[in-house]
Order: structure tokens, then sequence, then C-alpha cells
């Protein structure tokens, strides 16, 4: 019997499948099911319907134990919340420096506004 795995972020977010055939380190690795075929074998691309993260990169599955169910709407809404917001453009970047920069002159030369 083949043996499939997976692994789990600190919420409980899947974000690696694998089995037995090519898994040498099971450490922090979670045993879901075992079978005979390609969907065991070859677990990261055949064993779940869907892939593990949408394009915008949210978790479609969670750990719950030693079961896989997939990630419902709100919690899939509450991960892409937690995701940083944009970096600034070079443009920005450039603007806050200039800013910066003549705030310290300002101070420097005893420039109040």
């Amino acid at each position: 019997m083949i043996k499939v795995y997976a692994k789990a972020d600190v919420s409980g977010r899947v974000d690696q499948m694998g089995s037995s055939v090519f898994l040498t380190d099971l450490t922090g690795w979670v045993q879901i099911d075992e079978g005979e075929g390609d969907r065991y074998a070859h677990a990261q691309g055949n064993y779940l319907k869907k892939p593990l993260m949408d394009a915008d990169g949210t978790h479609n599955y969670i750990l719950d134990g030693s079961t896989i169910r997939e990630a419902t709407e709100e919690e899939k809404a509450a991960e892409k919340a937690s995701f940083p917001g944009p970096e600034p453009s070079r443009e920005e970047q450039l603007e806050a420096q200039v800013a910066a920069l003549q705030s310290q002159v300002d101070a420097l030369l005893g420039v109040s506004e």
C-alpha cells in the first residue's frame, strides 16, 4: 500500500502533498490515506480535485487531524485579507526619500512650517 501524506502551515492550511514512494523524512507530515495507483503514488498532482492553492495564492484545503477538507469561502477570505499590501512603486519610494531629506534639511536650517 502507498501512503499519502499532507503537510500544513501553522494555521492548518495544506501546502504540500506527498506519498511514501517519494518521501523519506516524514517530520511534520500527516498520513491521510493509503491505496494503490497513480492517485496515491503521485499525490501532489493527482490526489485532490483542486490545486493546493488558487491563482491568488489562497489555500484550497485545510488539514483537520488526519483528514483534508476544502477551505470555506470565509477561511479563504480571511487568508486573503492577511496578505501584505503591494510594495510602493519606485516613484513612491523616491518621493518618500525626497520628503524625508527635505525635512532633515529644514531641521538643520531651522526652517519651520
